[in-house]
């Protein structure tokens, strides 16, 4: 456990399976005291039993509804918490018109309208070396077809983030987006990916992609991390290709 950490509080949302659970654990691990938020009750409670230590908790809300998220941003501004991980979010995989409305809507309430909700909350009250991590993904910098929807609230994602990190550096409070590639979590099963058409290589595990985060997180210096060295290296050249290319070819690996 980390002493520096002995006292803090992160609050990590999305927190019962996948990145937001790996998160927890080591940050957990890290010394932070974490408040779980997620849907699945008996799941989180299987969590907070394994963090070990003292003063884990958590608490059931559903993103997508204002008064979940209403109850997440009062516990925000009343917890004095020293980190935010807006982890919470989910795609959907289709056709855009052939996809129900409601689904799209329910995408852009959680990956969009909650991220922000709980953003505001938590930087109205945030303190000199507090910090906000927004869970983006490297579909942010390039539009998949049948990811359509989803590519674009992240995209929203990290460019609402890297210009928060630049607006909050007065206060000292760091605000990063982290963009994570292919991760072995259920996205891909509850989306509708095919994660089988990816390399192998480039899938990471959940606790890699955190671990990489936190030991950004610690620098406190990019405002967007990318995890994977072959997520970055694909970045840097779909960044010297056309938008029209890039598209095309993600497009074009139908995962």
């Amino acid at each position: 456990m980390s002493q520096s950490n002995s006292n803090k509080r992160a609050l990590v949302t999305g927190a019962s399976e996948g990145i937001g659970r790996a998160f927890a654990q080591q940050l957990a691990s890290q010394g932070y005291r974490v408040t779980a938020v997620a849907r699945n009750e008996s799941r989180l409670k299987g969590l907070v039993a394994e963090l070990g230590g003292d003063g884990h908790d958590y608490f059931v809300a559903d993103l997508s509804r204002d008064k979940d998220v209403q109850r997440t941003a009062d516990a925000l501004q009343k917890g004095a918490y020293d980190l935010l991980i807006n982890n919470a979010g989910f795609g959907v995989k289709g056709r855009f018109e052939e996809i129900e409305l409601s689904e799209l809507q329910g995408m852009t309430a959680v990956n969009i309208d909650a991220l922000v909700a709980l953003s505001h909350a938590y930087l109205k009250t945030a303190r000199p070396g507090d910090a906000l991590m927004n869970v983006s993904s490297f579909l942010s910098f390039i539009p998949v077809a049948d990811l359509n929807v989803y590519c674009a609230t992240k995209a929203f994602v990290t460019s609402f983030s890297e210009a928060l990190w630049y607006q909050q550096k007065d206060r000292d409070v760091f605000v990063m987006a982290l963009c994570p590639g292919a991760t072995s979590t259920n996205f891909d099963e509850r989306s509708g990916a095919d994660y089988d058409k990816i390399p192998k290589a480039m899938i990471q595990t959940a606790d890699a992609v955190v671990a990489y985060a936190l030991k950004h997180l610690a620098r406190r210096r990019k405002p967007t991390v990318i995890s994977g060295f072959l997520n970055r290296f694909m970045g840097g050249i779909h960044r010297i290709r056309t938008r029209k290319g890039a598209v095309k070819t993600m497009s074009g690996m139908d995962f």
